[in-house]
């Protein structure tokens, strides 16, 4: 499976960095998970056609996490896109995605592709996607408002992404992890709602994490200052993620 950092940033974005988003290719499309800054524009630099993004995760409603969705589909629209889309988002977000879509007069472009809105409960485990060796489910994520994290399962691979999250119970159960992407958005200072570098590295179990990346990034955070102090067993597991960043 490939994973894209698209961005890395935290809500008040970076310099260098967009807001946190991701792509990820399970078999022979491309997963976007939440969609922030200029999606047009990277998937341009990665060489990615907007025909090849077959399903949309909204794993919240945080502006920083949704913005990019208008010209995203505009970009689709004007690529000429036949094929369906899929917007998968929680029970408590489908009436503002379909208002948002309706106030973005899609069918008045028009739109020559449907687009399939599938929600899911926020608040209990449920799969979205499966088949083929691959499977993505949703956990309840601890932050503002109805946000879900995602365990995806690739073969016998189990990647982790925490979307915004306090320190979260759910993933530090997990007996196995190979990848966990987490939010960080500071290095040390506690933030209500959010998980701090030095938090993640102490509350989780990381023996039992092949590989941590660290996304929803502030600017002038010291990120590493908290990886020098680690153990250096635990330093070469962590590392900090950037914007268009591969990951195999």
């Amino acid at each position: 499976m490939d994973i894209l950092l698209m961005g890395t940033a935290s809500a008040t974005a970076g310099a260098e960095r967009d807001n946190t988003y991701l792509l990820i290719r399970p078999q022979s499309h491309w997963i976007m998970i939440d969609v922030g800054g200029n999606p047009l524009g990277k998937l341009k630099k990665l060489g990615i056609a907007t025909d090849e993004i077959k399903e949309i995760v909204f794993t919240h409603f945080h502006i920083d996490h949704i913005y990019g969705l208008p010209s995203l589909l505009w970009g689709m629209w004007l690529d000429g896109r036949k094929e369906p889309l899929t917007i998968y988002c929680s029970e408590d977000n489908e009436l503002r995605l379909r208002s948002w879509l309706e106030v973005m007069g899609v069918k008045e472009w028009p739109i020559q592709f449907a687009i399939q809105v599938r929600t899911f409960p926020w608040k209990k485990e449920t799969q979205l996607i499966g088949g083929e060796g691959f499977s993505m489910m949703t956990f309840p994520s601890l932050h503002l408002g109805s946000t879900v994290g995602l365990k995806m399962m690739d073969q016998d691979e189990v990647i982790v992404y925490s979307a915004d999250t306090m320190l979260n119970p759910r993933i530090k159960e997990e007996p196995r992890i190979d990848l966990l992407i987490h939010e960080a958005t500071t290095a040390f200072e506690d933030l209500p709602n959010h998980t701090s570098l030095k938090q993640l590295t102490e509350f989780y179990e990381l023996d039992r994490v092949g590989e941590v990346i660290a996304v929803h990034l502030t600017d002038g955070e010291p990120y590493e200052e908290v990886t020098q102090s680690l153990n250096p067993h635990i330093r070469e597991k962590v590392k900090i993620g950037y914007d268009l960043m591969k990951i195999k």
